[in-house]
């Protein structure tokens, strides 16, 4: 059962072609360099 977060999200997305896929931890580097760029140019 999927709360109101969720449904949203999944209202949101559901006209698009998209894979999600979870990668745990360490192993998800591409989000990790993502969330340091930010921060990164936040400092400029």
């Amino acid at each position: 059962e999927l709360n109101m977060r969720q449904r949203h999200w999944l209202e949101l997305l559901k006209d698009y072609d998209t894979n999600i896929q979870y990668h745990p931890g360490k192993a998800n580097v591409v989000a990790d360099a993502l969330s340091r760029k930010s921060g990164m140019l936040a400092n400029l």
